[in-house]
């Protein structure tokens, strides 16, 4: 099914269910690592326009701090974190004790390499449940990360997948710790030509 405009309302809901298992995975992962307790959003899934994700994290012009993973195996896809800085430099103060950056753009090598493995842990808890779930190997790579604006990061994250649609199947969920006024938004895309077997595997192909 590589054209995700034929997937139908009860395979969206079905997609949903997969998201809220992956995410309630990730967020367990996330509130022992930061030590902290996460609530999680309701998540969604949608068919939206490529060029329509930046509106979710407050717009193509909105600075924020991106973490991006493949994930591979037979069912592929993008795994993208997208944080917004004041949340990012919030954990930064969880997990390095005395660190006083201000700004991700003054964040050293330790910083960078804190926020990465904050990426590896939710991505492989998501990525874990869903392997259960549907039998199937998922991993992911290395994550790379970035700081800038949010057309300008999905744009890069995303331009290969323009080639095949302007469409995409997108779940998203977002953490939020409220005390500290923490939020992380994540979205899971799948590959379009992994979305047959995606469904096979949750049991509602077409």
């Amino acid at each position: 099914m590589e054209n995700v405009l034929n997937i139908t309302r009860d395979q969206l809901e079905a997609l949903r269910e997969v998201g809220n298992i992956g995410s309630g995975n990730a967020a367990t992962a996330l509130a022992q690592f930061l030590n902290r307790k996460i609530d999680m959003d309701v998540p969604n899934a949608s068919i939206l326009d490529l060029n329509d994700i930046p509106n979710l994290v407050g717009g193509p012009n909105k600075t924020i701090l991106g973490i991006f993973l493949k994930i591979m195996g037979e069912i592929s896809g993008r795994f993208l974190l997208m944080i917004p800085e004041n949340t990012s430099i919030k954990m930064l103060k969880y997990l390095i004790p005395g660190c006083e950056v201000s700004s991700l753009t003054k964040m050293g090598e330790m910083e960078s390499s804190c926020l990465r493995e904050i990426g590896n842990i939710l991505a492989g808890a998501f990525l874990n449940a869903l392997s259960l779930l549907t039998q199937t190997t998922m991993l992911n790579s290395l994550p790379s990360i970035n700081f800038d604006y949010a057309g300008a990061m999905i744009d890069n994250v995303v331009a290969d997948m323009s080639a095949v649609s302007d469409k995409v199947l997108m779940m998203e969920t977002s953490f939020i710790e409220e005390q500290e006024d923490m939020r992380i938004h994540i979205f899971i895309l799948p590959d379009p030509a992994s979305l047959e077997l995606l469904l096979q595997k949750i049991g509602v192909a077409s």
